[in-house]
């Protein structure tokens, strides 16, 4: 007989070791997570890990606020810290469309209980030696923000979930869905069927694939992430707050001496997940490229706010996929068609942040408990009928990575 379980979840990364965790603290029968290479390896290893309480996009709010209320809640059941650093956050804008913005943004923060203060250039030099900010309209600073080990916090969810019973599997690669009528009731793995109540698709940049042999075209693209690692010779402090500059299209993280400096390119590359191997480590988008037209391009935006960019030595490119969709939002929720099928995908840079919310969304939705955000927003059906693998919207997927971070309201 094929084994079964409640609930299967497609994916190992942060986000289906989310969801796992928030299964079995809800009491869910038995879970499994299936992962076809190690846990955590692919887009969430290679994340940057910003955790920010401002959003640009602020449906996203609710779920970043949950995650930084299971951090604690994780390091007590554990008994040891995994990474968390809360090292504040700026927020830097230099043009009066994106200071309105920004401050109501902030304002919808500061109603959440959020803390945020409106500094000068000078303070915000203070915080930030290497930041020129005398050209900018308005600077938050948010103090409770901070960045986080993302393999280490995936692993901390994973773990939590062992500990109450989830069966975690890897390199357990599903190679299909198992259906009868209108309902998915299981997988099929190398290793045999297994059949399952709910299946949940957080396979990240494969989850496409998945879905479309269920009948639906996720309305997202797998599209390049990358950014730098300068060496850690420039003595800059490891608890300085990291920054976000929507004017230069860039962010800079403090990074153990170092920063992690992350560049958008005005159009990111995208990829046909048919075409992709079963592991992406290795994988390169774009044969022998190392990112140094990146950097080119990009360089000219920052050093206005970086005036001794010029003696930072970049040291390592780091490149990797995550999923975007065309408006730069979740896709979270039942998949249109079909029953006992969700998907938790398209996190859109943002997986690590909001990885506490959408896993407990993703728990409830798949026990049919009303959730606990408003999930609108993040509708599967929302782009109506598209075809995922067609080249000119994978390409219109990749241009919303160049506008990530521009403030909106929804």
């Amino acid at each position: 007989m094929p084994e079964r379980f409640d609930v299967i979840i497609v994916g190992g990364g942060i986000i289906g070791a989310s969801i796992a965790y928030h299964l079995t603290t809800l009491g869910v029968g038995s879970v499994a997570v299936l992962e076809r290479n190690a846990l955590a390896a692919q887009a969430t290893s290679r994340a940057a890990a910003l955790l920010r309480h401002v959003r640009y996009k602020t449906a996203e709010a609710p779920l970043v606020r949950d995650t930084y209320a299971l951090i604690p809640k994780l390091e007590d059941e554990l008994g040891e810290p995994f990474g968390f650093r809360r090292i504040g956050s700026l927020h830097l804008v230099t043009s009066p469309a994106r200071q309105a913005n920004l401050e109501r943004c902030t304002h919808a923060a500061e109603a959440a209980g959020v803390e945020v203060e409106w500094i000068d250039a000078s303070a915000a030099k203070r915080h930030v030696p290497w930041l020129d900010a005398r050209g900018a309209l308005a600077i938050a600073y948010t103090p409770a923000d901070g960045v986080i080990d993302p393999h280490a916090f995936a692993n901390a969810y994973a773990r939590v979930a062992r500990r109450r019973g989830a069966v975690i599997r890897q390199h357990a690669a599903v190679m299909g869905l198992l259906r009868s009528g209108r309902r998915i009731q299981g997988v099929r793995t190398e290793a045999g069927d297994i059949e399952g109540g709910i299946i949940i698709d957080a396979a990240g940049a494969w989850a496409g694939l998945l879905a479309w042999e269920a009948g639906f075209g996720l309305g997202m693209a797998p599209v390049r992430s990358h950014y730098w690692i300068t060496a850690p010779d420039g003595g800059f402090p490891v608890a300085m707050p990291f920054v976000i500059m929507p004017d230069a299209n860039a962010y800079v993280r403090p990074e153990r001496g170092g920063l992690v400096i992350g560049l958008r390119e005005m159009q990111a590359l995208s990829v046909d997940p048919r075409t992709l191997p079963d592991d992406l480590d290795g994988y390169e988008l774009r044969k022998g490229d190392d990112g140094q037209q990146l950097l080119v391009d990009g360089y000219p935006r920052l050093k206005p706010f970086f005036p001794t960019l010029d003696g930072v030595r970049f040291q390592t490119f780091v490149e990797g996929l995550t999923t975007y969709t065309l408006d730069g939002m979740f896709l979270l929720g039942p998949v249109p068609g079909v029953d006992g099928f969700l998907a938790a995908t398209g996190c859109c840079g943002n997986g690590i942040a909001a990885s506490g919310g959408i896993g407990r969304a993703a728990a409830e939705l798949a026990l049919g408990a009303v959730p606990s955000f408003d999930l609108a927003p993040f509708r599967l059906d929302r782009f109506g009928i598209i075809d995922p693998f067609d080249a000119a919207f994978r390409a219109r997927c990749a241009a919303a990575r160049a506008t990530k971070f521009e403030i909106r309201a929804n």
